[in-house]
């Protein structure tokens, strides 16, 4: 409607044209906070939908704090069973145990014994690496991917793509690394 139609309008109808403009103006501001409001509430739902996703499900952000700094340290080279073979290493240790149930012995000989050696570490209750854990014997004399069996706490030297060495037991890693 243009200026002067509204004008003809109001007065018809008794309404001071000014009134009229002003309450135009308060709703344009009302819509314009309105808004502005929902805006910024969207904003912090996302930024607290994005924290949420970090801490819980993608463990980007650590808020709890670590429960033990040499566990976070090792499990950096974390690798899945199927690509032991396939590290850029020409001789390198994997070791296979549970994560949740570090045996302090092993960790404590490999450190001190292996510290200038590259370790890979498998973890055995992962839903992928179970194809390769059994609960009884490992098989000692796996070549290949296909053939290999481990159980927890297994050591497995790797020279040139090739197992070199297999250790399975507590005793046996802590005497076969002196």
């Amino acid at each position: 409607m243009g200026r002067e139609l509204r004008r003809k309008q109001a007065k018809k109808e008794g309404k001071n044209l000014k009134n009229e403009l002003y309450d135009m103006n308060i709703d344009n501001d009302n819509q314009i906070y309105k808004f502005a409001k929902i805006t910024i509430i969207l904003l912090i739902m996302f930024v607290v939908l994005y924290i949420v996703v970090g801490v819980f499900v993608t463990k980007e952000f650590d808020l709890f704090g670590s429960k033990d700094n040499e566990i976070n340290d090792s499990v950096n080279n974390k690798i899945l069973a199927s690509s032991i073979f396939n590290q850029k290493d020409g001789e390198y240790y994997v070791y296979f145990y549970d994560f949740e149930n570090m045996n302090s012995t092993i960790e404590s000989t490999l450190t001190s014994k292996l510290k200038d050696a590259k370790i890979y570490r498998v973890n055995t209750k992962d839903a992928l690496n179970q194809n390769y854990v059994t609960e009884g014997s490992g098989n000692k004399s796996a070549q290949t991917l296909e053939e290999l069996k481990v159980v927890d706490n297994t050591l497995i030297k790797i020279v040139n793509n090739e197992i070199v060495r297999y250790y399975e037991t507590e005793e046996e890693i802590v005497s076969g690394l002196e």
